[in-house]
């Protein structure tokens, strides 16, 4: 059995101080032209908790793994992330997180390995998989925690050097 709510938990605490430290130009900054902004990049991880969120509960009551996808692009622009407040972003960050990590300690261990073939892994997530291959719930929140690491190896300076468990 994984402990990913714990995994979770402790990715947001340790990672929280570095991003508190980050200048408000650092997070308003960006570096090319069509690419999102640090705070950007907070915000399409806050979209992405709240995807994967309705995700994981749906998983125990449909049977399957097919789950909506969603344009990130326009979710970034649409929620204007680079215009609020970084404090606001980080707050929602932390606690959307926390609650997903609630949620997760609270699934069985039958519900996250039972396995199916029936899933849209190869669309929805970070690490795709075969269409038709067998997988299970822990697969799916596993990626959603690598996803959560890779862009805050993006956000924060040497994030993989703090974390020496960053999951490649």
């Amino acid at each position: 059995m994984h402990d990913y709510h714990l995994t979770l938990q402790k990715i947001v605490s340790l990672s929280l101080q570095q991003l508190l430290e980050i200048s408000e130009e650092e997070w308003n900054e960006k570096k090319q032209k069509g690419k999102w902004s640090k705070k950007e990049l907070l915000g399409h991880l806050i979209d992405s908790a709240y995807n994967n969120h309705q995700r994981i509960i749906r998983a125990e009551q449909q049977g399957d793994l097919i789950f909506s996808g969603y344009d990130q692009d326009a979710w970034v622009i649409k929620n204007n992330y680079q215009e609020r407040d970084i404090s606001e972003l980080l707050d929602l960050w932390r606690s959307t997180n926390f609650h997903i990590a609630q949620l997760v300690k609270n699934i069985s261990e039958n519900i996250l390995s039972r396995k199916t073939t029936k899933h849209n892994f190869h669309q929805i997530s970070m690490n795709t998989i075969e269409e038709g291959s067998k997988t299970n719930l822990s697969y799916l929140i596993w990626d959603y925690i690598f996803h959560v690491e890779y862009h805050l190896n993006q956000i924060i300076q040497d994030y993989k050097k703090m974390n020496p468990d960053f999951m490649e």
